[in-house]
């Protein structure tokens, strides 16, 4: 009975955070949003709370093809419509659709059993990725951002020796700060300022480390390397479809926005979740090392019921807290002024893609208390991998939408994050997490 009490409260925990991300949304769609504004958390909402059905899923792999290529699908509609608003996210989507013809095909109809065939499909996603970023980087001229002027001038900072955290600078940009409001010193961790200034100093432009990371993406996703079966392999391929071809991609790259390098560490720790707990538990820290708000992670981590969340969280914080070490070294007050301080007194956003777009500005101080709340709440449910990227998804969806900003770039790393908990359900193995990870009732088979 206790059980049974205990699988029902699990499923009310589910449908209850479905519920509330319909809600959500009809709030966005009946603010002042412009339409592919509001596209875009919608498809990531569509992806989130689809996801979740693959504990009902009877083959799940098959399912998870057909899901894959019918989110690639509302990705692409997406992008196309976009054109009163957004006329070139409507022209990359137009380059894109004959390399997505192609994944898609492969994916419903290739041999993908084949290694060969499946570097085939990897090569036809990671193209697409290279495809957006030569179209909004060296095509399109720089945005007048602050974001790209810090990343310049850290690399600049960096090359002459001196700290980032003190000396890099921008004008901000935000419409509306204060008139001649800066930003001094970098306002990102120092794994994210090394992948961003790196390119800028690599590549002339650090814009392209978002792409780097989207292609390191495709490749975990599809993993040519490991042997599968051609159902399994197609899942993944239609997956990994899926994320590449998301229309507000291009814009994220386009304006040096951070998210993407944060997605291949965080897939990687999700993959490797059960072969290699103590490997994945670093990779979630080398992760949450580049972004303030992965703060977030540790409450889900601290209410994962399984026996080795103790160790994981141990083992992701003390990564994380060493990959900030050096800058805390170098200049405390510097770091946290740069990196903490100045988000905390920044400005609403009434232009954000949450419910400071329609005017509602809450406290940071409830914020925090309904983020973890999720956390806690979404956490508990413990099982795989899967559950715990869901669980994040969940627990970022609350702070995304109740914060002070939100937008396109904080709703594509929802979306990918939900898009990874269906990767992850795929196993190489030929066994399925889903069984353990996803299902709400006892296991039919074994996990590995």
């Amino acid at each position: 009975m206790t059980d049974l009490l205990k699988k029902s409260t699990i499923r009310d925990r589910w449908f209850a955070f479905q519920a509330a991300a319909v809600v959500a949304f009809v709030l966005l769609v009946v603010s002042s949003i412009t339409p592919i504004e509001v596209g875009a958390p919608l498809a990531a909402t569509v992806v989130l709370v689809a996801s979740r059905l693959l504990r009902t899923w009877s083959d799940p792999e098959q399912r998870a093809l057909e899901f894959g290529l019918a989110a690639a699908a509302l990705m692409l509609l997406v992008g196309l419509l976009a054109f009163p608003w957004r006329p070139y996210i409507a022209v990359t989507t137009l380059f894109i659709v004959p390399l997505a013809l192609g994944g898609a095909y492969l994916a419903w109809r290739g041999d993908l059993e084949s290694r060969r065939v499946r570097l085939m499909a990897t090569g036809i996603l990671a193209s697409i990725v290279v495809l957006i970023g030569v179209l909004w980087i060296p095509s399109v001229a720089p945005p007048w951002t602050d974001m790209i002027f810090l990343h310049e001038s850290a690399a600049e900072v960096m090359l002459d020796g001196r700290n980032p955290y003190t000396d890099a600078y921008s004008v901000s940009t935000n419409p509306f700060a204060a008139e001649g409001a800066e930003y001094v010193g970098y306002a990102y961790p120092p794994l994210t300022m090394i992948a961003y200034a790196g390119s800028d100093i690599l590549f002339g432009d650090s814009r392209w480390a978002g792409v780097i990371a989207m292609v390191a993406v495709v490749a975990l996703i599809t993993r040519p390397w490991e042997v599968m079966t051609r159902r399994q392999g197609a899942a993944l391929v239609a997956l990994g479809l899926a994320i590449v071809v998301q229309p507000w991609l291009g814009t994220v790259i386009h304006f040096g926005w951070t998210d993407p390098v944060t997605l291949p560490l965080l897939l990687a720790g999700a993959l490797l979740w059960r072969k290699n707990p103590v490997l994945a538990a670093v990779l979630l820290g080398l992760a949450f090392g580049t972004k303030q708000y992965l703060v977030l992670a540790l409450p889900v981590m601290l209410a994962f019921a399984d026996d080795f969340r103790w160790k994981r969280t141990l083992i992701a914080g003390g990564v994380a807290a060493l990959t900030l070490l050096p800058a805390v070294l170098i200049d405390p007050v510097a770091f946290w002024d740069a990196t903490i301080a100045n988000s905390l007194a920044a400005p609403v956003r009434f232009d954000s893609s949450g419910l400071a777009g329609i005017g509602l500005n809450l406290p940071f101080w409830l914020v925090a208390a309904l983020a973890v709340g999720v956390a806690v709440w979404m956490g508990r449910s413990g099982g795989g991998s899967s559950r715990f990227v869901l669980a994040l998804a969940a627990t970022l969806s609350a702070a995304f939408l109740t914060g002070f900003q939100a937008f396109l770039n904080y709703w594509l790393f929802v979306a990918a994050l939900a898009l990874f908990a269906v990767v992850t359900t795929i196993r190489a193995s030929g066994d399925v997490e889903s069984a353990s990870s996803l299902e709400l009732s006892p296991p039919l088979r074994t996990d590995l």
